[in-house]
Parts: C-alpha cells; sequence; structure tokens
C-alpha cells in the first residue's frame, strides 16, 4: 500500500511537470499572439536555408510588411541576389524583378517559379503566416516545452512543434522556434523532416515593429 501511494505520488509530480512545461510553451506561444495583436507593420533581415532533395539554397532577404498582408522582399545575398519581390494581399498577386531581368513580371503567388524548392509561398516568411502554422500544429501535431536558451544576444523561450502527419506539412515533421523573451517573436527557426534532419532554417535580425513606411514602399 506503501509503495503505490509513492508510486501515485511520483506520478502526481511527473503529471505536474509536465503540465507546468507545457504551460510554458502555450505562455510563450501566447506572447507572440498578443504581440502580433498590436503590430501593423515590420521589418527583418531574413536569412534562410532549406534544402530537398539534392536541390538547396540560401538567401538573405530584407523584408517588409504592412497589414493586412502586404509584403515586401529584397534578395540582398545568396540565391536570386539582387531580385526583389511585392505581394499585394488584395489581388493575391506578386510583382518582381529578377537578377538579370530589367522589367518587373506580374504571377500568382501559386505559381512554381514564386515557390521555394520545398514548395512554399511567399508570405510563409510572415510571422502572421507563422502563427496560423502554430495553430496547424495545434489541431494536428503537438506543442511543448523545450526550455530558454540565449541567442544572438536575447533571452529565449524555445518551444517545439510535432506533427505525426508531415506529408500535409511539406515534409517536416518538426521545428524548434527560439522566441524573444521581449519582443514575442522568434530569433531562429529549426525544421526537421521524419528521420530527423535538419532541412530548413531561419534566422531573423534587426526586427523594427510599427515602423513608419513611406507612400510608396509596395510599388515598384
Amino acid at each position: 500500500m506503501k509503495k503505490l501511494a509513492t508510486k501515485l505520488v511520483i506520478a502526481a509530480v511527473i503529471l505536474g511537470v509536465t503540465t507546468i512545461r507545457g504551460g510554458e510553451a502555450e505562455e510563450a506561444l501566447n506572447k507572440m499572439r498578443t504581440a502580433w495583436g498590436s503590430v501593423s507593420t515590420y521589418t527583418v533581415m531574413l536569412t534562410s536555408y532549406q534544402e530537398k532533395g539534392d536541390k538547396s539554397l540560401q538567401s538573405t532577404i530584407e523584408l517588409g510588411y504592412k497589414n493586412p498582408g502586404w509584403m515586401k522582399v529584397k534578395v540582398v545575398d545568396g540565391h536570386e541576389k539582387g531580385s526583389r519581390a511585392v505581394y499585394d494581399p488584395v489581388k493575391d498577386r506578386m510583382q518582381a524583378t529578377f537578377a538579370g531581368v530589367a522589367l518587373p513580371v506580374f504571377f500568382s503567388p501559386d505559381a512554381r517559379m514564386a515557390q521555394s524548392v520545398r514548395g512554399e509561398k511567399i508570405y510563409v516568411a510572415t510571422f502572421k503566416h507563422l502563427l496560423k502554422k502554430a495553430d496547424w500544429y495545434l489541431a494536428n501535431g503537438s506543442l511543448s516545452w523545450v526550455g530558454t536558451d540565449t541567442y544572438d544576444g536575447a533571452e529565449c523561450s524555445v518551444i517545439e512543434f510535432k506533427t505525426s502527419s508531415p506529408e500535409a506539412n511539406l515534409g517536416i515533421a518538426r521545428e524548434r522556434w527560439w522566441l524573444d523573451k521581449e519582443t514575442g517573436f522568434p530569433r531562429k527557426i529549426y525544421e526537421y523532416d521524419s528521420e530527423g534532419k535538419r532541412v530548413k532554417w531561419n534566422v531573423y535580425k534587426n526586427l523594427v515593429l510599427n515602423p513608419s513606411l513611406p507612400d510608396d514602399y509596395f510599388k515598384f
């Protein structure tokens, strides 16, 4: 009887710790949601790497965003350096000029030429989309607390998402987010396939929230 009582106490402690840790992960994610609610514009420097099969690419872009989904990107280093693009959420179309091409062209974000090697569309890089992605994981997988870490001088809450349906998630089975404890937004994100291989990562630097963008910022 005494052994049973001891086991029950241990089980309760483990459950309590798990609940607390799960709560910390939800708390960190909710902080990002709350912070996003007060953002109308932002700019950030994003370096992204991804691979699929024998293809891989890495780019550093200047990204500007304005509600309800306007985007402007300029590739400053890496793959397609010198290219620029603007996404119009009202017309759901992109206008872009590629390195070596003088005139901008219009096309749908569904066009293969507008997608990454993993089939991602241009707006997946935004914080708005990341929160939608978090909702997808909560409905089709799990969220857990990893711990705290310091990255690029910022104290971060580290959380992890998992799904047992990577085929519905462009082959991604798990991803880990480093959320800045001060701003609530990501500092970096690692993504893994079902074999545990890291096939994508994003690093965010020089984030500026609610800057005053010129009226012609989203025009070529």
